[in-house]
C-alpha cells in the first residue's frame, strides 16, 4: 500500500481547493451547518433542516471554481466545477494556433450517521477533467468522524479526502486523487467559533489553518482564517507575511445566509469567494 502510494502519480490538483467562504477555507470540527460534504462528511449528522447553498471563487490567473451543495438532513449532494477561461495554444516552434481551455467537474454523494458517541460520514465522488481534446476520469471517496470533546461546545474532527484513481487516463498513465489528511478542533460561543486544523495535503507540507468567526449584532458577524500552507508561497513582494490570511464577512436573516471572503495572492492576483446559502 506504501508503495503504491510513493510511485504513483497525483492528478486531479483542483480537488485542493476551496471555493466555500461559508468556513473561510476551514473547521473540520464544525457540522450541521449546510457545509458538512465538502469539509467533513460526519457534520451531515447533526443537520436539522435541509440546506441549498452556491459558491462562487474567482481565482488566480482569470480562472473561476463553483459549487452547489444540497444537505436534506443527513444527506449531501454536491457539484464543484473548475474553468480556466481561454488560454493560448502554440506549437513547439511557437506558433500561435488559437485558443483551448481547461475544465474539471466533480460530483460527491455522502451521508451522516450517528454511533453512540461518534458521528461517522462518507461520501463518493465522480471526477471528471478535460484539457483541450483530452479527458480523463476518476473515482473516489471521503470518510469522516466527529467527536464531541468534553462539552458539546468543543467538537474535533478528522476527515480523509480524495481517496480514489483514475479510471480512464488521459492517454495511458493513471493518476491517483491528492488524498488530504484533516485534523480539526472547533471551541464553539454564543456568538461564533474559534478553531485550528492541521493538514496534510498530498502535494505539499503539512499545514495549519487557524481561525474564528465572531458575530457583531444578530444580522452580521466577521470571519478570519489563516493557513500556513499560502505562506509557503514567497513571491518577493514585501507582503509575503499576509500570505495566507482570508478575511471576510456574514449577512444573515433567515433563511438566507451571505458569506464573503477576501484572498490576497499579491503578485498572482485576488481571490474572492461568496457563498449564498438557504436553510437551517
Amino acid at each position: 500500500m506504501l508503495t503504491f502510494f510513493l510511485i504513483t502519480t497525483i492528478g486531479f490538483e483542483y480537488l485542493l481547493v476551496d471555493p466555500i467562504a461559508g468556513r473561510g477555507g476551514m473547521g473540520y470540527g464544525l457540522g450541521g451547518d449546510g457545509y458538512s460534504l465538502f469539509y467533513n462528511p460526519a457534520g451531515l449528522a447533526l443537520n436539522g433542516g435541509n440546506y441549498y447553498s452556491i459558491s462562487y471563487l474567482n481565482y488566480i490567473g482569470g480562472t473561476h471554481f463553483g459549487y452547489l451543495g444540497l444537505e436534506k438532513k443527513q444527506l449531501g449532494l454536491g457539484v464543484r466545477y473548475f474553468n480556466s477561461g481561454r488560454i493560448k495554444k502554440t506549437n513547439a516552434q511557437g506558433e500561435e494556433l488559437g485558443y483551448f481551455s481547461t475544465n474539471f467537474i466533480d460530483f460527491n454523494l455522502g451521508k451522516g450517521i450517528i454511533i453512540s458517541d461518534f458521528l461517522i460520514g462518507g461520501a463518493m465522488k465522480l471526477v471528471y477533467e478535460k484539457i483541450d481534446t483530452l479527458y480523463s476520469c476518476g473515482i473516489g471517496c471521503d470518510i469522516g468522524v466527529l467527536y464531541f470533546f468534553l462539552t458539546e461546545n468543543i467538537q474535533a474532527g478528522f476527515t480523509l479526502k480524495n481517496i480514489g484513481t483514475t479510471i480512464k487516463p488521459f492517454i495511458e498513465e493513471k493518476e491517483r486523487l491528492p488524498y488530504e489528511l484533516d485534523l480539526g478542533v472547533v471551541r464553539k460561543f454564543n456568538s461564533g467559533w474559534l478553531g485550528v486544523d492541521l493538514v496534510k495535503p498530498g502535494l505539499l507540507n503539512f499545514g495549519v489553518r487557524i481561525g474564528c468567526e465572531y458575530e457583531l449584532t444578530s444580522i452580521f458577524g466577521l470571519k478570519v482564517t489563516y493557513t500556513s500552507l499560502l505562506s509557503q508561497i514567497k513571491q518577493q513582494t514585501g507582503m509575503d507575511f499576509l500570505t495566507g490570511i482570508n478575511v471576510g464577512f456574514e449577512i444573515k436573516k433567515a433563511p438566507l445566509v451571505i458569506n464573503y471572503m477576501y484572498t490576497p495572492y499579491f503578485s498572482l492576483g485576488q481571490g474572492h469567494r461568496i457563498t449564498l446559502k438557504l436553510g437551517g
